[in-house]
This record gives structure tokens, sequence and C-alpha cells, in this order.
């Protein structure tokens, strides 16, 4: 594993969620590092705590949730401890982020162009013409025809693949050090899927930015990332290289999730047994065991740390 310095680094950060019912603990002690110039994915099944560690490094936690311990450290800040104001001068600039549904990243009412040149306008000190010039010139960069023309469009003009090259133009328009994208194809058909993974990665090697990509679909990760973090139950399970990880996973959890991408000799489609349980209580045990076909009573009793193993960063006392 390298040794560059990381961008950003999260450590030990917890969060629970209040309602009227009850209270949730979706993030129990999460701990990785995101080095500069470097693509990451974070997977895991739905629940797992993916996006809402995401949200919580672009200081976006929905209403009711709050960060109970912990930091997430970049160049020597703290953006636990950011207020909105704070955060307001980052976002787009430092950490951007690209969603799922690029429509919500886009207003109806406002031409494409006019909101890629926003964001600089914010951010950079020129003027509204080049800011205008340099919005056209990120939707060429990301193969829209005729972007000048285009830039005049609304959204609703758009394709769903256009749409979210639209959306990257706007995230990445200010060269952010981070990029946050958070299942960017889940919408997309499998043509566009890799479309729009191989923009992202090119958009980040020409600009010199880190990359996030959050996924459920391990699939997606070799050919994109060059590490990996495996997350479960609000913890992180396995962290390391990504081409390592998926050839020798060790993690009990990163070896069934690999495993149901796959097809078994007869062509059926493999699964992992149960469900992601609600994080209706602080963990005790390894957030995995009851889904577990090694765990035990150790297992249940002993809350796993990330420790060094062959490579990479493992969460298990039965590797």
């Amino acid at each position: 594993m390298t040794t560059m310095n990381p961008l950003i680094e999260i450590q030990n950060l917890a969060a629970s969620i209040r309602n009227e019912d009850q209270t949730l603990f979706p993030l129990q002690g999460v701990s990785f590092s995101i080095k500069q110039n470097t693509r990451m994915a974070l997977v895991g099944e739905s629940g797992s705590g993916k996006s809402l560690t995401a949200s919580a490094i672009l200081g976006m936690l929905p209403i009711g949730t709050q960060l109970n311990r912990g930091s997430i450290l970049m160049n020597g800040r703290n953006l636990a401890s950011f207020s909105e104001k704070e955060f307001q001068r980052i976002r787009g600039k430092e950490i951007s982020i690209v969603f799922q549904n690029p429509r919500a990243s886009l207003n109806p009412v406002r031409t494409v162009g006019s909101q890629i040149s926003e964001v600089l306008q914010v951010h950079e000190n020129i003027s509204r013409h080049e800011c205008n010039q340099k919005a056209i010139q990120m939707l060429e960069s990301l193969g829209i025809p005729d972007p000048t023309k285009r830039a005049k469009d609304y959204p609703h003009q758009y394709s769903g693949g256009m749409a979210q090259r639209a959306a990257l133009a706007m995230a990445m328009a200010c060269q952010p050090a981070l990029l946050i994208a958070d299942e960017p194809t889940s919408g997309l058909d499998a043509t566009l899927q890799q479309q729009v993974l191989d923009l992202l990665t090119k958009q980040v090697k020409e600009q010199g930015s880190s990359l996030l990509l959050i996924t459920h679909d391990i699939s997606v990760v070799g050919s994109t990332c060059e590490e990996v973090a495996v997350m479960y139950g609000g913890r992180i399970m396995e962290v390391g290289p990504a081409e390592l990880i998926l050839r020798e996973p060790r993690h009990p959890y990163t070896e069934k999730l690999i495993d149901s991408f796959s097809r078994s000799k007869d062509g059926k489609m493999t699964s992992i047994p149960g469900a992601v349980k609600p994080p209706t209580n602080e963990l005790r045990g390894c957030p995995f065991a009851d889904r577990c076909h090694k765990s035990d009573a150790d297992c249940i009793n002993h809350l796993p740390e990330l420790v060094p193993s062959e490579g990479r960063m493992i969460a298990c006392i039965k590797v």
C-alpha cells in the first residue's frame, strides 16, 4: 500500500438519527482515508452508511442527524466541526458531488450553461463572460455535441446520459480536490453506465482530483478505482488496493459481496443470506456476525477494529 499523504482522513466517525419513534445509529466508528490523486470506491449493500458518510464529508446531513464523535480531516481542518457558512465556501470548489439522479442537481427553470457558470461565478475571480466560456468548454470536454447551443438548453431537453454529463460538468467546473460520485450510473443502461464511469475517470485524472465512488455494485470497481473500502453496518470491514481485494478478499462480507455479482458453475446467481438490519442499537460486536458463516460468540460480543493484514486493513477476528 502507498504512503501518499491523505487528502481526506476520516477517524472513528459516528452519527445518530432521532425521530419520533426511535434513535438510529447509521455510522458507528467509520475510519478510512482518501489519498491525493487517487480513485477510491466505497462499496456495500444499501443501508450500510455509504451515502451518509458522503453527506458528512459535504456537511449535508439529513435533518435530525448529528455527528456524535470522530473527525473528518482535510488540509489540517476538521470538517466535522464546520458551520454551514464554512461549508458553503468549500462545496463546489474543494469538494463536489454528482448524485444518482442528475436532475436533482439541475434547476429545471434555468439553462444548463447558466448553472455551470454560476458555480464559477461564486468561487472563481473571473468575469461572467469567462465563466460562460468555461461552462461551454466543460460541456465540450464531456462529449456534449454543439456545446455552445446546448448550453442554452434546459435540463428537460437533455437525455438521462447527457444530464449526468452536465451534472458532472457543474461538479468539476472549479477543479475540486475531491469529487464524490454517489451511485452516478444506477439510473442508466449498461452502455451509458460505462461511458459515465470512463468520463469520471478521465476528468479526475486530467484535473488531478481524487474520486470517491459510492456504489453497491462491486463489479464496476476494478475498471474505475485504485482503492476500495468495503462498508457494512456503519463500519469499514476491509480497505486497501482494489486489485488485491477483488482478487483475494479476506473479510467474509467482502467475499460474499463479490460472490453475489458472479454466477456459479451452474449459471445461478448467489446471494448473501439474511438482510441488513436497521441500526437501532450501538454495536457490541461485528455488525455482520448474524449473517456470517464464520461467526461465533466472540464475533457477537467483540467489536473488531481495522488492523493491517496482508496488504490491506481488515476488521475481523476470524482471519
